[in-house]
C-alpha cells in the first residue's frame, strides 16, 4: 500500500457520477453527460482511494399530480383560420377529447408569418406550447436550438411509407415536423369569359401569356381608366412575392443554389426569368407593390384583374362569394418557361419541446393523421389543401362535395400540377441549370432562413426594380451577391456541413 494512498482527517474524494434524467412531462430527454461531483467527506480512520468510482443515477421528472377533475391541457397552434376549417378543427379536437376525458385541446389561432415568433418567445420564457405551426427554412435552427421534439413515432404509427415526398421534414435521423397540407403556387387563375371575348385562347406558353396580359387590360367605358387588369401578382418585399416568383425561377432553368450548396441563382436564366416578371407587372394594378396574400383573390373576385397566380383557395372563394365569376374561371399550370417545375410546399405541424404533456401531445398529432379527419380538414378548402399522403387525397376525391362534384377537373389540375413542385428551402439543387433538368430531392438548405426570412432576398430584389427604379441586371447582381454571403458565413461557421443529398 501507497503511503499516499492514506489520509487522516479531511479526505477530498472525487466521484463520476452518470447522471441520466429522464423529462416525461417537461420536454425531451437531454444527452446523458458526465457531471464531476467533488466532496469533501470527514473520516477517522485511513480511506485508501484507488479509482474513481462511477454510480449511475436514473432521475424521472414528472409534472406535480392533477387535482380531482383535472384535465391536461394542449395548446394546438394553427394558422388555419378560415371558419369552416375552424369548425372542422373542432370537430376534431371533440372527437379526441371524448376518447381521452382527461385532455382538453386548446385552439390557438394565429397570422401567418407570427409563428416563428411565438414558438422562440415561449421558448426563451419557457412558456408551455404543444402542437405549433412551423416554416420549414427554421427546421435547422429550430432543432439544433432544441425547441422541437422528436415524431418518428408518430410518423410509425401514421404509416411512414404513406406520406408523399417532403411531406415530412427530418434532420439528424429524426422526424421533427408532419406536412399536413401542401400548398401550390405554380397554378394560374384565368378568365376564359374574356380570354373568348378577345379572342384568345388559354395561354400555354409565356409569349401567349403576355400577350393576353396585354389585351385584357381593359378600359371598359371609355374613360381613359383601366378597368380590368389583364394580370396581377404581387411586386412587394414579402413572402407573398417569392412564392410567385420562385415557379418563374424554376421555370426558366434557373436555382437558387446547386445540391452540393454552390450558388446558381448567379446563371442568367434567373436575370431572363426576373425580366420575364417584370414585363407581366407592366399589365397589372399600381398597387402590388403593396400586395400580400390576398389582394390577388379580392382583385379576381371584383372583377378587376383577369389572371392571377394562385392556389386552389383562389377558386373556392369565387365559388362561394362570386359563382357568375367562378363559372368562367379556370385554373391551368402557370405558363412561364421552358421546364416543368413549379414552386410548393407544405404547411407543417410539429411538437415544441416545452410541451407540458409532450405524450399527449404527440399522440394528439397522431389522431388528426389518422383516419379521415385530415381529409376532412382539407376538404374545407377543397384544391388548396393538398393532402400529404395518396390514401387521403383519395379519400377527399370520394367525398360527396358539391363543389369538387361541379370542379372535379380543376381540382385535378390542382392536384396533379403539386407532384412537380419544390421548395429551394427543402429541396436544394430541384433543377440543374446546365441541363435545364428537374430532380428535387430531400435536400435542407441549412443558411435558407437568412435569405427567406420576413422579407426575402429575391422579393426585394423584384421591389427594387419596381419601386426603386433598378434595372433588372443591378437587382440581380445585388441579389446573388447577398445569398453568396449569408451562404459564406453559414459555412464559415459550420466547416463540418454537409449537404442530406451527398451523405
Amino acid at each position: 500500500m501507497q503511503a499516499n494512498n492514506l489520509r487522516w482527517g479531511l479526505v477530498g474524494v472525487t466521484m463520476a457520477l452518470v447522471i441520466s434524467v429522464v423529462v416525461v412531462a417537461c420536454g425531451p430527454a437531454p444527452t446523458p453527460e458526465m457531471v464531476e461531483v467533488t466532496r469533501e467527506v470527514e473520516v477517522e480512520k485511513p480511506v485508501e482511494v484507488e479509482k474513481e468510482v462511477e454510480v449511475e443515477v436514473v432521475v424521472t421528472a414528472t409534472p406535480p399530480p392533477l387535482p380531482a377533475g383535472g384535465v391536461k391541457t394542449i395548446p394546438f397552434m394553427t394558422t388555419e383560420s378560415d371558419p369552416e376549417t375552424v369548425a372542422i378543427l373542432q370537430e376534431i379536437i371533440g372527437e379526441y377529447e371524448a376518447d381521452h376525458p382527461d385532455v382538453r385541446v386548446d385552439l390557438v389561432l394565429t397570422a401567418h408569418g407570427s409563428e416563428e415568433e411565438r414558438l422562440v418567445t415561449a421558448n426563451a420564457v419557457g412558456a408551455d406550447l404543444g402542437v405549433v405551426a412551423v416554416h420549414p427554412e427554421f427546421l435547422y435552427d429550430y432543432v439544433a436550438a432544441g425547441y422541437l421534439l422528436p415524431l418518428d413515432s408518430v410518423v410509425d404509427g401514421v404509416g411512414r411509407d404513406k406520406f408523399k415526398p417532403g411531406a415530412v421534414l427530418s434532420l439528424e435521423g429524426h422526424d421533427y415536423a408532419l406536412g399536413y397540407a401542401s400548398g401550390n403556387n405554380a397554378t394560374l387563375w384565368v378568365r376564359t369569359d374574356l380570354l373568348e371575348q378577345a379572342g384568345l385562347d388559354i395561354p400555354t406558353s409565356y409569349d401567349e401569356l403576355l400577350a393576353a396580359a396585354e389585351a385584357l387590360t381593359q378600359d371598359t367605358n371609355g374613360d381613359g381608366r383601366i378597368d380590368i387588369y389583364g394580370w396581377g401578382s404581387p411586386a412587394a418585399a414579402n413572402g407573398a412575392t417569392w412564392l410567385r416568383f420562385n415557379t418563374f425561377v424554376y421555370q426558366n432553368c434557373g436555382d437558387y443554389f446547386d445540391k452540393e450548396g454552390n450558388l446558381v441563382f448567379d446563371n442568367p436564366n434567373v436575370l431572363e426569368a426576373l425580366k420575364k416578371y417584370v414585363a407581366l407587372l407592366e399589365y397589372a394594378p399600381p398597387d402590388v407593390t403593396g400586395w400580400s396574400w390576398f389582394d390577388g383573390i379580392v382583385g379576381m373576385t371584383a372583377g378587376t384583374v383577369a389572371m392571377h397566380p394562385y392556389g386552389g383557395r383562389l377558386g373556392f372563394n369565387l365559388y362561394r362569394d362570386k359563382p357568375d365569376i367562378r363559372e368562367n374561371t379556370a385554373v391551368i399550370w402557370g405558363p412561364y418557361g421552358e421546364v416543368k417545375a413549379g414552386q410548393g410546399g407544405y404547411d407543417y405541424w410539429a411538437v415544441s419541446a416545452n410541451a407540458r404533456w409532450p405524450e399527449e401531445t404527440a399522440d394528439f398529432l397522431r389522431f388528426v393523421f389518422t383516419g379521415d379527419r385530415l381529409a376532412r380538414l382539407n376538404m374545407t378548402v377543397p384544391g388548396h389543401l393538398i393532402p400529404p399522403t395518396s390514401e387521403i387525397q383519395e379519400a377527399m376525391l370520394a367525398f360527396d362535395q358539391p363543389y369538387a362534384l361541379e370542379y372535379s377537373d380543376d381540382l385535378k389540375v390542382l392536384f396533379d400540377t403539386a407532384a412537380w413542385n419544390a421548395s429551394p428551402m427543402l429541396n436544394m439543387g430541384a433543377v440543374d441549370v446546365e441541363t435545364c433538368t428537374f430532380d428535387p430531392v430531400y435536400n435542407p438548405m441549412p443558411w435558407g432562413a437568412s435569405i427567406w426570412g420576413a422579407s426575402p432576398i429575391e422579393a426585394q430584389m423584384v421591389e427594387r426594380v419596381v419601386v426603386g427604379g433598378e434595372s433588372p441586371e443591378e437587382a440581380w447582381e445585388w441579389a446573388y451577391t447577398e445569398m453568396q454571403r449569408i451562404a459564406d458565413e453559414w459555412k464559415a461557421e459550420h466547416p463540418d456541413w454537409k449537404p442530406v443529398a451527398s451523405q
